[in-house]
């Protein structure tokens, strides 16, 4: 698989993942510091799918520029 298809392939479940962040989260509360009863803020968990997202890209040499905002576009 090419940098490039990992990247798409990672941004389509991000599309998906981004929907339900902040229930899966809270659920997942004995995997993190997230209390059950705090709110996740979306704009915030966005933000660092997002970041992730490109943060792998740069490791593949490849500047995928991808936005919070392309979460919200469907294919």
């Amino acid at each position: 698989m090419k940098a490039i298809e990992f990247l798409e392939m990672l941004t389509k479940y991000a599309k998906d993942y981004s929907l339900i962040a902040g229930e899966s989260v809270k659920r997942n509360s004995h995997m993190n510091n997230v209390d059950e009863g705090e709110t996740v803020n979306k704009e915030i968990s966005d933000a660092v799918l997002v970041d992730f997202i490109n943060y792998i890209g740069m490791k593949h040499c490849v500047d995928y520029a991808l936005y919070t905002k392309d979460l919200r576009k469907r294919d």
